[in-house]
């Protein structure tokens, strides 16, 4: 595939069964760093057999601290951040090259967002928060954007600049092949809530008691009736209940956080 003036950072932990084809989709990249952490798969020589360079690092809790330690670090201006389970389709990968191709972004433009399609079980999401039409931040320039380690909020635009977005044709998506199965699914989310207090409080949200209490109807609601998780029948149901229950336990995390930091203010006082 013809390559073009991108860096692209995949991070990943025994990530080989999806790690292939995530790399090939984006042999279009002049520069691709792999950060493994630890893998016992062969994960590494995956990397390795596509031309990536990699990175052996310590494992860490999120992939957004990889991309705030080492994103000014890549060999060109504008990378792409994609996680190992993410596939790019062919489709879209002609349309960021013939932009490149063309002499890229305007000077005002920080980053480009993209059409994100998941898939649960290997089946596409029609509904829930996570199914649907989404999107996501798939390039960025690292001169005009910052990344910083706040779980799933680690990616922000630097003040004057704005966000360019490619539209949906049905085809032109990042395939995000979200959760194998149920299992996959608790051992990610328990690992995420770990920071999901600290980097939502840095976000500027905030908990209390009553909140806690009427999150999980609220979530429950907004997942299987607002964002169509009924269309998923039984998977959409189930998803919707899962998320309620994540919502409301990151909504606590964000209250024991927001109570420490207020115990501390008091103790410095």
């Amino acid at each position: 595939m013809h390559k073009i003036n991108l860096s692209a950072i995949v991070v990943g932990f025994n990530e080989a069964s999806f790690l292939k084809d995530c790399l090939e989709s984006i042999s279009f990249c002049k520069e691709i760093l792999y950060f493994d952490l630890g893998s016992t798969d062969n994960s590494t020589k995956i990397a390795e057999y596509a031309g990536a360079s990699i990175i052996h690092h310590p494992r860490v809790l999120n992939c957004e601290w990889i991309h705030a330690k080492f994103a000014n670090t890549t060999k060109y201006e504008w990378l792409i951040i994609l996680d190992p389970d993410e596939v790019v389709d062919r489709t879209l990968a002609n349309q960021v090259i013939e932009i490149f191709d063309q002499g890229g972004f305007a000077k005002d433009i920080c980053a480009l967002k993209v059409p994100w399609k998941f898939y649960f079980k290997n089946k596409p999401l029609l509904g829930t928060p996570w199914g649907g039409e989404n999107s996501r931040i798939f390039i960025a320039n690292k001169m005009r954007f910052t990344f910083t380690s706040d779980i799933h909020l680690g990616r922000k635009p630097m003040q004057g600049f704005r966000i360019e977005e490619i539209k949906s044709d049905g085809s032109n998506c990042i395939h995000h092949f979200w959760m194998r199965d149920t299992k996959m699914l608790f051992e990610k989310h328990l690992r995420y809530l770990k920071n999901e207090g600290e980097a939502r409080f840095n976000n500027e949200e905030r908990s209390s008691i009553v909140k806690i209490l009427y999150t999980p109807i609220k979530q429950f609601h907004f997942s299987f009736i607002r964002k169509k998780g009924y269309k998923n029948l039984i998977s959409g149901f189930l998803l919707s209940i899962f998320w309620a229950w994540y919502q409301t336990a990151a909504c606590l995390k964000v209250l024991q956080f927001q109570n420490s930091k207020k115990i501390e203010a008091e103790k410095e006082n």
